[in-house]
């Protein structure tokens, strides 16, 4: 009798272990399966972007856990399905389900988001420019109908935002005058060098190395992401703290297609969107720049370069011509311009710091950086 206890006790244990082992089996079981609902994602930037690997493809892999794999995010890179200037439409028409791009390679179709950060101070790093941006959307939500006839999951914002990076030091606006200076962003943005006296050239990214090496230009605008990632590092070994701009991008939906899906992949989809997608990339933005950086100062031999207050209080004055165009700009757009403008600045110093203090200069004094 003991024995067939014993024995039974021992099949309960062998049952209720296998029992325990099954559920995740077949819950993994059911990831496996092939997805109810593939959703196409049109991105500009190839399978090995740091936006990709870093922040996207997590984001896309979240989509699919929280869904029990009934949901797929399937990307196409480089522009496959529609060039990065057209990804609005590519979405708003049922080409791609989903998109990723920057506002600001669509001129003229968002008149707000694609150079609101022409109106940034350049002397001052944008430490949290997401959240900024949020708040003047808030003070603003007419700006919100340049995305009418989508599903806007979030917006996210580079941080710290494009600098001034040259072979030879420049210490001083003295220094940055006459300079051959390479420029990412629009002809406002051009405009800002301008007005600081600098030859403004443009040559495509491709090519800003040799450039660099050949003394084609005397600097680029650049991050410190491509100071590694495209080798500028190599021939960039300073860099002027001038914030040129921030990119701004946001991740679309179709409104058909998440119409389409049953109320509780919809609640999959609106669970990652807002807060959620805007913490993953600032995560990302709060990170990859700074490990950047890092690796530049400590095995490429780079080094920053803070101009004084006085000649960043310069820079500001010289370039409120920029933001006096770029309010007359949205005003023609139906927006109120000198409301924006005026919002802009008193937030301004919640959201970013003075170069000086900056998590960046913070970040090269700990490695051994002499202002």
């Amino acid at each position: 009798m003991r024995a067939c206890l014993h024995k039974g006790m021992y099949m309960l244990l062998v049952f209720c272990l296998t029992l325990s082992l099954a559920v995740p089996s077949v819950q993994a079981a059911r990831m496996q399966a092939e997805p109810e609902y593939v959703l196409t994602l049109n991105l500009p930037i190839p399978p090995i972007h740091n936006r990709w690997k870093y922040a996207m493809q997590g984001w896309c892999e979240e989509v699919h856990t929280r869904s029990n794999g009934r949901l797929k995010i399937v990307p196409y890179f480089s522009e496959a399905l529609s060039k990065e200037s057209e990804a609005y439409e590519s979405v708003k028409f049922g080409v791609a389900d989903m998109a990723e791009f920057s506002y600001d390679v669509a001129i003229g179709h968002f008149p707000f988001h694609e150079r609101v950060f022409t109106t940034a101070s350049m002397g001052r790093s944008m430490e949290n420019p997401t959240d900024w941006l949020m708040e003047v959307e808030k003070a603003f939500p007419e700006t919100m109908e340049e995305l009418k006839g989508v599903k806007l999951l979030f917006s996210h914002v580079q941080s710290i935002g494009m600098v001034i990076g040259s072979s030879e030091p420049i210490r001083s606006l003295d220094e940055l005058r006459n300079k051959k200076v390479n420029v990412i962003g629009d002809y406002q943005v051009a405009n800002k060098l301008r007005s600081l006296g600098v030859s403004v050239v443009s040559v495509p990214m491709a090519d800003v190395y040799m450039s660099l090496q050949q003394g084609v230009i005397d600097a680029a605008s650049c991050d410190f992401d491509l100071l590694v990632s495209r080798r500028l590092g190599d021939i960039v070994k300073h860099a002027t703290l001038l914030n040129t701009t921030c990119f701004v991008f946001c991740v679309i939906m179709n409104e058909e297609s998440y119409n389409r899906l049953p109320e509780d992949l919809q609640a999959v989809i609106d669970s990652v969107s807002g807060d959620y997608g805007r913490q993953v990339f600032k995560t990302f933005w709060d990170t990859l720049p700074y490990q950047a950086l890092e690796t530049w100062i400590t095995e490429m031999g780079g080094q920053l370069h803070v101009l004084s207050p006085e000649e960043y209080r310069e820079v500001d004055a010289a370039m409120q011509p920029v933001v006096d165009e770029w309010s007359d700009i949205v005003t023609k757009a139906g927006y109120r311009g000198t409301d924006m403008v005026s919002r802009i600045r008193e937030i301004g110093e919640a959201y970013s710091c003075p170069w000086a203090e900056s998590k960046s200069m913070q970040l090269a004094r700990q490695l051994g950086h002499r202002d």
